[in-house]
């Protein structure tokens, strides 16, 4: 079983904070955002496809489909 990736994980959350803050600010607009993010997801999904590994014991899939599911939110 793989090792966490914490320094990963904390790379992810920053680039989630900076996604919310550029929107915010809107210097991107929320579907920009949430676009980047599904074309990662995909990106994400096709290599799974290719191997088994994981960050710890949360897929990147998954967590890329949680920074998703963020931008979807309504304010």
């Amino acid at each position: 079983m793989p090792r966490p990736d914490p320094q990963g994980q904390v790379a992810l959350l920053l680039c989630e904070s900076l996604l919310h803050v550029l929107i915010e600010q809107r210097v991107i607009s929320r579907e920009a955002a949430l676009s980047a993010v599904e074309s990662v997801l995909e990106v994400t999904e096709d290599a799974a496809e290719a191997t088994t590994d994981e960050m710890g014991s949360v897929s990147p899939t998954a967590l890329i489909e949680r920074i998703a599911a963020t931008l979807t939110v309504k304010d």
